[in-house]
């Protein structure tokens, strides 16, 4: 910086970092596009054009975005994993309170005992006078006790629906490590405005592992493993914009916003070619992964649920045409 505060020429002259350079292509691309340079748009075209960009690239411009990430997401599933376990905790601290009332319980027999077997003493008044004594204090105290645990009971009733409500709003999905599929349908309508407001266009693709596999799988632990890795395959072949989540049933879905259908079919070739080298062992036996996949564009001419009915169609076809990727009947008329 010179005197007066002016900035020499090259300071706000052309880009020189990799980044820089990179970020200045993706908002001329934006530009000559027509795509209003809005910080959402902004973040989506940076993932889509990256996927164009060499592997060493992609990895060196992916380690900086690391260093910034401030991981949102991951503090709201840590939240809600916190919640999970301060109910576990209830559940003991009550389990103990239990213990304790029934160790009470077993102490006043045993004083009932003692006071029988007192009778033998010869100085059984002044024995008799202490354990009534001690009789009536621990009745007092399980008076104390129960009324206690009831109160105790009634938060515990109270925390358990509290942490439902959470797990019911919660939007990760801790079986599978995605999204949960009330968040996919809220990105879902969020998207719908975008397009209308800036037209471009998004993608709905949604991913089943192949009955064949699945049907070979006795053990439901099994099946929940190859449903994980999956899961897993498609947030490592996804782009940081992409919203990965599991749809129901096994069927796990994929918002691919700036994505045409014909990107999404190169996306599902890629992920296809991924999965193709996946295998693993049940017993002795070998069983190589497949997928059937579907996609389906965000149509405004129809609601998310028919957009979600036309992907699951375009699976069906996948699946019965043996083709890589399936595509919604009303988008290939389009």
């Amino acid at each position: 910086m010179e005197r007066g505060g002016r900035y020499r020429a090259h300071d706000l002259g052309e880009p020189t970092s990799d980044l820089e350079k990179y970020a200045k292509e993706v908002m001329d691309a934006m530009i000559r596009e027509g795509v209003p340079p809005t910080p959402s748009n902004f973040d989506a075209y940076f993932d889509k054009l990256l996927d164009n960009k060499p592997p060493q690239f992609r990895k060196r411009i992916l380690k900086l975005l690391e260093l910034e990430d401030g991981g949102e997401d991951d503090h709201q599933g840590l939240l809600e994993q916190h919640l999970k376990e301060a109910f576990s905790n209830v559940k003991k601290f009550l389990q103990h309170i239990n213990l304790i009332y029934k160790n009470l319980r077993h102490l006043e027999t045993v004083v009932e005992k003692r006071a029988f077997e007192a009778e033998a003493i010869a100085d059984k008044s002044s024995m008799n006078t202490l354990l009534e004594s001690t009789k009536k204090d621990i009745q007092t105290m399980l008076q104390i006790i129960k009324k206690d645990a009831a109160e105790l009971k009634e938060t515990y009733a109270a925390t358990s629906e509290m942490v439902q409500e959470v797990q019911e709003h919660a939007i990760h999905d801790e079986r599978y490590g995605v999204y949960k599929k009330n968040y996919l349908l809220r990105k879902m309508k969020q998207e719908e405005k975008l397009i209308k407001e800036f037209h471009h266009e998004s993608t709905l693709m949604l991913v089943r592992a192949a009955e064949e596999v699945i049907g070979k799988l006795k053990s439901p632990k099994v099946q929940h493993l190859v449903l994980r890795t999956v899961a897993r395959l498609l947030l490592k072949t996804s782009r940081r914009s992409d919203i990965v989540a599991h749809y129901e049933g096994g069927v796990f879905a994929i918002l691919m916003r700036h994505t045409s259908l014909d990107n999404a079919q190169m996306a599902a070739d890629r992920l296809k070619d991924l999965v193709g080298n996946t295998n693993f062992f049940v017993g002795d036996e070998e069983i190589m992964l497949d997928v059937d996949i579907g996609v389906a564009r965000i149509d405004l001419d129809r609601s998310i649920e028919q957009t979600i009915v036309c992907a699951l169609d375009a699976l069906d076809i996948a699946k019965k045409l043996d083709e890589p990727c399936g595509i919604c009947p009303q988008d290939v008329e389009i």
